[in-house]
């Protein structure tokens, strides 16, 4: 389900924005638009879900597993494993418990999480629209949509591609990432990808998943938390993110190169950063500096109902001709 998996924090730069033909952009946030529409089930219905994925990077060859069993938006029981991590996470009502630190959990798993929810997007002022072309992507027809995204005096060649038939995203490439959905099965008014793969540098990762509906019967026990469970608290009626007070980014150098390192770490309840480690770097030599450095951001902590809770974030440190 993923519902309470990750909340994301992302630190981006200010950008100036390029002429483009206001038409072209129009009919692309037209397909755009549509296609995030047709991307999300009708409804909610009970559902079983699995989905086994692999990755390879310098690390090796690495193989995980989700399954998800919903009956309902707060009542489902979620379990992770990739390699030696595992993670439970049972929700029952208002009751979130976990076994296992979802704190910890390595960026192959937080990646998978990401890539379960349905994909959507949108142009902002920092994207200009190039062109529409017509494409073929695993033997289907697609329209792809080419744009440039200007951050500062970074500026990035990406698509997206819709499929012509369904309607819905078949290929984004954006952030440095590429996600590529294919085989396509009807679920709920929709159509999602039995297979995705992704690719962010020197990761890429396979997935493959099923998604059934449930009716009849449904056991709950699978909803009551195993004895060593950690109740980590409730679902929140109204949530607050964390607000960053001290977010120093690093100094500029005398380089030619601007250099970007994501780093993960969580948010203590009272602000302070734990578990910082490297998400995706660019350059590692500047590794530790960026860790060194993350560790030093101070936040006012996230909330649940005016309760602080630690929360995992993900932020990009942007060094300047380094």
């Amino acid at each position: 389900m993923g519902c309470l998996w990750f909340a994301l924090l992302v630190v981006s730069l200010g950008f100036d924005c390029a002429a483009q033909d206001v038409h072209l952009r129009q009919e692309a946030e037209t397909l755009l638009e549509r296609a995030d529409s047709l991307s999300t089930p009708h409804q909610f219905h009970s559902y079983e879900q699995t989905i086994t994925f692999r990755s390879f990077s310098p690390a090796g060859t690495q193989q995980g597993r989700f399954t998800s069993v919903v009956q309902g938006p707060r009542s489902y029981r979620d379990e992770y494993e990739f390699e030696d991590y595992r993670l439970l996470v049972v929700v029952n009502g208002t009751m979130v418990a976990d076994v296992g630190d979802r704190a910890r959990a390595p960026v192959q798993v937080r990646r998978m999480t990401r890539l379960n929810h349905p994909y959507t997007a949108r142009f902002d002022e920092s994207d200009i629209v190039r062109s529409i072309q017509n494409n073929e992507l695993n033997g289907r027809p697609a329209q792809c949509i080419e744009f440039d995204t200007v951050k500062g005096e970074k500026s990035s060649a990406n698509e997206i591609c819709i499929d012509n038939q369904f309607g819905i995203l078949s290929r984004v490439r954006a952030n440095d990432e590429t996600v590529t959905n294919s085989d396509f099965f009807p679920y709920r008014g929709t159509y999602l990808p039995a297979r995705i793969v992704y690719e962010q540098n020197d990761l890429r990762m396979e997935l493959e998943q099923t998604k059934t509906e449930t009716d009849g019967p449904f056991d709950a026990d699978l909803l009551t938390p195993p004895p060593d469970a950690r109740i980590i608290g409730r679902v929140c009626t109204v949530y607050r993110r964390p607000f960053g007070k001290f977010m120093p980014q690093p100094n500029p150098g005398q380089g030619g190169a601007n250099v970007e390192v994501m780093v993960h770490g969580t948010v203590r309840t009272d602000g302070t950063i734990r578990d910082a480690s490297i998400d995706v770097s660019e350059r590692e030599d500047l590794n530790p500096e960026a860790l060194q450095l993350f560790s030093t951001w101070r936040f006012t902590p996230a909330t649940c109902d005016g309760t602080p809770l630690e929360i995992p974030a993900e932020i990009t440190l942007h060094f300047q001709k380094r």
